[in-house]
């Protein structure tokens, strides 16, 4: 079995590209997410035996609307139209491509979120190491075309949706002021591009953040484009005056004849109110996360946000680290600034060392705001970080007084495979009780399985290891340890509010871990005697550098596919925490392995199908990183106290204090395609938490929010 070699870098920029479309939702029913095989609303054991088992209850609020009609896999009748679909009925199999709200956003009665379309497809392939050849594949639940005919490649959108009225819209020509310039500005290409680069990318901007302040909402999108390229054809066309404002996006002296990939981002603005587009700012980030309007000492407010490094879609991941405020005014919101687009970079140079930041929260310590960050690592500097900011200034950080940051605790401070450690990020944060709570996120082999390969194969040259990649059936042993011993799920920390201004103490001393890995495998690089260089390996068992026992249980509760801290939110007196399982689209991928006669077997290219893998729907099971983890996950089910079906779902946890382990609840909020808890909104007080899905076929499929009834206690 042996691994189709990437087509194009552009490929990669559809990472978690998204559509779908908008149409009146006024469905409710009610669902309990529900602990283990129980089936009345959600119930789990807790310390003191005498009380009631815990009961959480959520209604479906709504979904994702459809956004294309299905015929089958690389059939030229199946059609992708947004815009149509949010009129009327797909005429064949329902096809719902957003399977994520990546982004969202407030104003109101209204959530406003952004999609990422039929993104499950894409992490066998980014993340589980699935040759592309094998990934093409229908199931009665899921369809994957990542090489499509034309037209057929799902496009990112934006909807609002009311909680009052129950109406989803779909933001476009027909629904917004400017409409018709937003589908125009969404779904250009910033650069030109070949014929077969514009064939193999991503079409339009995955909305990766948004934000709200007063009557404006903003969406980050993003997309990605050749180094080489932005020069020649973005910069080189620019004034002198021009050229030096946009050289600010960059870090200083970046080599702009490098070959490889940059993101790139459009912040799209919208006036909530009117309902109407009014433009975009352009940067050069490889990722932009999180967005949060803040209230300063001086009781004004700004909008902050952060863009920085990437190399999970393909980037070389140097791009620029920053946080960034929005300065514009309300007459003008897109001049200003010293980018005089209408924003600033509020961060010190040092912050450059640091990967991007993916949430954070605001907290006060003797009567002086903070930020705390969680941070991905950063691919040529520091590991994935817990960050705490300087005292905030009265009118907030500014040009003049920026934020400075310092570390709080590294992700290596705790994984003893120091190497592949650098491949995790901190994810989601949130304040319960006297702590901070934090989690981590491992991207599949993006992480410490690409890591450790660079280092001793690309690198040190490492025979038996660089072997790996060429999925040779008598490598599948080793391959499956390999893969196994350099997964990580999620761990889950916390901290104590006073010690997070600590920096000076080490994070074995303010730390504690809740549930994690006491002992975890550690790739240890090995010489034959008489030689001086590297040439084999052996994994050896290690304790944690933080020198813990968990409190409460194993990373992932257990469950290997639990990769991503989702959500952290703090309501009702509980912190609820939603997870992401990596590996329920697995068992649905290879329980029909030949539901269609071409499923894992072919691309399809210049229009028609190319068979390059006979034998795919044997192979797809055999020396597949990806079915290893599956196979993983089956066989430590009974042991970690999970059912196979509760195996396929998205968990949600829920701590009640903070003296008690997570309470379990593990059916996906009654939905099967349900896979993960992604974000969250407040509205009116309530609490809307927003779902993934793994599904983009059928009524099941798509995105989910649920509303918060309340629990017996």
């Amino acid at each position: 079995m042996f691994p189709l070699k990437r087509l194009s870098a552009a490929f990669l920029t559809g990472l978690f590209a998204a559509s779908i479309s908008g149409m009146a939702i006024g469905e409710q029913h009610q669902a309990s997410a529900q602990a283990a095989t129980d089936t009345s609303p959600i119930h789990a054991a807790v310390n003191d035996k005498s009380m009631p088992r815990l009961e959480v209850t959520f209604s479906r609020a709504f979904g994702a609307p459809a956004d294309g009609s299905w015929d089958g896999l690389f059939s030229a009748d199946n059609i992708l139209d947004p815009i149509r679909y949010a009129r009327e009925a797909p005429e064949k199999t329902l096809f719902k491509s957003g399977q994520y709200a990546l982004s969202s956003t407030t104003s109101g009665n209204e959530i406003w979120y952004g999609t990422a379309a039929s993104v499950w497809c894409y992490w066998p392939y980014i993340s589980m190491k699935m040759p592309l050849a094998l990934m093409n594949h229908e199931t009665p639940n899921h369809a994957c075309q990542m090489t499509p005919p034309t037209g057929q490649r799902p496009t990112a959108q934006i909807y609002f949706h009311d909680v009052e009225t129950g109406v989803t819209t779909h933001v476009g020509p027909d629904t917004v002021i400017n409409g018709q310039q937003f589908l125009t500005d969404s779904s250009s290409s910033a650069i030109e591009l070949s014929s077969i680069d514009a064939m193999l990318s991503m079409p339009g901007y995955t909305y990766r953040g948004a934000g709200s302040i007063d009557n404006l909402t903003f969406f980050a999108g993003s997309n990605q484009y050749s180094i080489r390229d932005v020069k020649a054809k973005l910069l080189d066309g620019l004034s002198p005056e021009q050229r030096a404002i946009e050289l600010k996006k960059f870090p200083a002296n970046f080599d702009f004849s490098q070959s490889g990939i940059i993101g790139y981002n459009r912040i799209f603005m919208f006036d909530n109110v009117k309902k109407e587009y009014l433009g975009y700012a352009e940067f050069f980030f490889d990722t932009v996360r999180r967005f949060q309007t803040v209230a300063h000492p001086d009781g004004s407010q700004g909008l902050y946000w952060f863009g920085g490094p990437d190399q999970s879609g393909g980037q070389v991941g140097k791009s620029l680290n920053a946080m960034l405020r929005w300065v514009g005014t309300q007459d003008d919101p897109l001049s200003g600034g010293m980018l005089d687009n209408g924003f600033d970079i509020v961060s010190d140079q040092r912050f450059e060392q640091y990967g991007v930041v993916g949430d954070f929260r605001e907290f006060e310590v003797d009567d002086k705001k903070h930020f705390v960050s969680s941070s991905w690592y950063n691919p040529y500097g520091e590991p994935a970080a817990m960050l705490v900011s300087n005292a905030m200034p009265a009118n907030g950080y500014s040009v003049k007084a920026p934020v400075v940051y310092q570390t709080v605790m590294k992700y290596t401070d705790y994984d003893p495979d120091q190497v592949g450690g650098r491949g995790a990020k901190f994810a989601a944060n949130a304040f319960f009780g006297d702590y901070l709570y934090f989690g981590s996120y491992h991207q599949g082999t993006s992480g410490a399985y690409d890591k450790i390969m660079h280092k001793y194969c690309d690198e040190q040259q490492i025979e038996s290891l660089c072997q790996l990649s060429d999925y040779d059936t008598q490598d599948i042993k080793a391959h499956r340890e390999y893969m196994m011993k350099t997964w990580r799920a999620a761990s889950i920390f916390r901290i104590k509010i006073e010690d997070i201004l600590a920096t000076n103490t080490p994070p074995k001393d303010k730390v504690e871990l809740l549930y994690g890995k006491e002992k975890d495998w550690v790739f240890v690089p090995i010489k034959s005697p008489g030689s001086n260089i590297y040439d084999g390996y052996q994994f050896v068992m290690e304790n944690n550098k933080l020198d813990q026992t968990p409190l409460f249980g194993d990373e992932g509760f257990g469950h290997q596919g639990m990769v991503y801290t989702f959500t952290f939110v703090e309501h009702d007196g509980k912190l609820f925490l939603g997870l992401w399982n990596a590996t329920s689209g697995l068992f649905d991928m290879f329980d029909y392995t030949d539901h269609e006669f071409w499923n894992h077997r072919a691309l399809y290219l210049f229009g028609i199908t190319v068979p390059l893998r006979p034998f795919g729907q044997t192979d797809v099971v055999e020396n597949n990183p990806a079915h290893f983890l599956y196979q993983s996950v089956i066989d430590d089910g009974s042991r970690n106290g999970y059912t196979p079906e509760e195996a396929k779902r998205g968990w949600l946890m829920v701590f009640e204090d903070t003296e008690s382990p997570a309470v379990e609840f593990k059916d996906g909020f009654g939905n099967p395609c349900n896979n993960g808890v992604r974000n969250y909104a407040k509205v009116n007080g309530d609490l809307y938490l927003g779902t993934t899905s793994w599904c983009n076929l059928g009524a099941d499929s798509g995105l989910e929010y649920y509303r918060y009834e309340g629990s017996n206690r």
